[in-house]
């Protein structure tokens, strides 16, 4: 027989239900054509009817792997790892499948369904996750996702005064995958009772909330994140750090080191962490730029913030180039910095040179025609504005402040005045870099992922009283995981 009837004839016999000569008509067929892709993935069909499921998986990866394939043999790869106790490799190549415009959801409720039977709800949500994002029939996913998610570990929100502006996206990510509450009680009792009812609690802003948590009664895994002005006020010393599980800071180590003055070694107390703030760059919008002389200044003018030394660079920078404008976006938090600022601008002769915009509620359209994003601030937790305008496409110059290096590097940071004047005039310009810095740094993605990685190990590990004393040991565990 012709090699090249082999194959259609190894189909006629799989159709008659003579498997065994289909088999051995493939075994011929691909002994001479061991690159033709559709032949390995007709016989590993052949072989998955019969129940040898190993035998396919084998077939179905030698297909996948040759140029000359079908389509389906990525789907019929997926069943298979699927129906052999495998889902985390049939996930694999759901975005392949994806991008032929193969993937349904019956695939991805079956490998829910796997990583449930294992135990491994985690990576059912994830996948039940992804499923949703990216296919147009996910109402059966969706239902899926609320019963999985009743059975998943309860996560508690407190949100202390300072507000919940950095918190928004985790509560989000985290009622997709986690049954959710927010703290809206006003007692000691209303803290304790929200407390029993998670299996992890997360206080946000290590202040007066955390510190009266801490000498309860322990129901739960804690979590509290420090951001940055925590640290040098007296919180931190009111807290009980041995009762929390897991401190997150987002900012650099030197606000861990004020941290260290205020209650000596934090890391032998509790797991430390350092997650930092995500910038949501599917909600900044990017815009290529060329080099110019609008230059943006974004927060509330405070103490912090060194306008003292912004208004000195400025007049610098005017001394060079009487051309650049400073735009600055903001609330005058301080009447006596107010008249201070007003005082110096006249004394400087910067009357022309520095627009105070006051307040914007759009600051990507209000940075469309500024180029360069500029930060005196004597600390930042993480500078959350310089990293959203670097997203924008601006170039940053940002003064040294203790922990900048880390946050940012060296090459857009600058000491003085005259550092300023040169680092404002250099000739490099380039926004996708810009813009591409964030993006590998500090994507919200990325953050979020972290931060789900600490939640699904306390969710493996909760809080027993019996464990009361290894608790610790498995957080810090984790934070080397994170």
């Amino acid at each position: 027989m012709k090699t090249t009837d082999l194959h259609q004839e190894a189909l006629n016999r799989a159709r008659a239900g003579d498997t065994q000569a289909a088999l051995d008509h493939f075994a011929a067929y691909l002994e001479r054509h061991p690159d033709n892709g559709h032949a390995w993935n007709d016989a590993g069909s052949v072989l998955y009817a019969q129940g040898r499921i190993d035998e396919a998986v084998r077939y179905f990866r030698r297909a996948a792997e040759l140029t000359h394939r079908p389509p389906k043999a990525f789907g019929n790869l997926a069943m298979a790892y699927v129906a052999t106790g495998q889902p985390h490799r049939a996930v694999q190549w759901t975005e392949t499948l994806h991008r032929e415009g193969l993937l349904d959801a019956t695939l991805i409720r079956q490998c829910a369904q796997a990583f449930c039977a294992q135990n491994d709800l985690a990576s059912a949500m994830d996948v039940l996750c992804r499923g949703c994002a990216v296919l147009s029939d996910a109402a059966v996913l969706e239902t899926q996702m609320e019963t999985l998610r009743d059975r998943r570990a309860k996560i508690a929100f407190f949100v202390g005064g300072d507000g919940d502006t950095f918190l928004k996206d985790i509560i989000a990510y985290a009622r997709r995958r986690y049954p959710v509450r927010i703290f809206d009680g006003k007692t000691t009792a209303d803290v304790h009772e929200l407390m029993r009812w998670s299996d992890v609690s997360w206080f946000e802003w290590a202040t007066n909330l955390a510190a009266e948590a801490s000498k309860m009664p322990k129901v739960c895994r804690t979590i509290v994140r420090l951001h940055r002005y925590e640290a040098y006020e007296c919180y931190p010393s009111q807290i009980r750090w041995d009762a929390v599980d897991t401190l997150i800071t987002v900012g650099n180590s030197y606000v861990v080191k004020a941290m260290n003055d205020r209650v000596g070694d934090i890391a032998a107390k509790t797991s430390v962490v350092r997650i930092p703030n995500g910038v949501d760059l599917e909600a900044i919008p990017f815009t290529p730029r060329q080099a110019g002389k609008n230059l943006a200044f974004v927060g509330n003018l405070r103490m912090v913030k060194n306008p003292m030394l912004l208004l000195y660079c400025m007049a610098a920078l005017k001394a060079v180039d009487p051309e650049y404008r400073l735009f600055i976006a903001g609330r005058m938090e301080d009447p006596l910095l107010g008249q201070y600022v007003e005082h110096a601008i006249r004394s400087l002769g910067l009357n022309e040179n520095i627009i105070y915009d006051g307040f914007q509620s759009d600051i990507p359209g209000w940075l469309a025609d500024k180029h360069i994003i500029v930060s005196t601030s004597v600390i930042e937790s993480q500078g959350m504005g310089i990293l959203e305008a670097m997203a924008c496409g601006l170039k940053p110059a940002i003064h040294h402040f203790p922990g900048a290096d880390e946050t940012f590097g060296t090459q857009w940071l600058f000491s003085t005045p005259d550092d300023f004047c040169r680092l404002i005039c250099r000739t490099d310009y380039d926004s996708e870099s810009y813009r591409a810095f964030v993006e590998r740094r500090y994507a919200l993605s990325q953050q979020l992922l972290r931060i789900n990685e600490l939640l699904v190990t306390f969710e493996k590990y909760p809080w027993t009283p019996q464990l009361s004393v290894g608790a610790k040991r498995l957080s810090r565990l984790s934070a080397l995981a994170v």
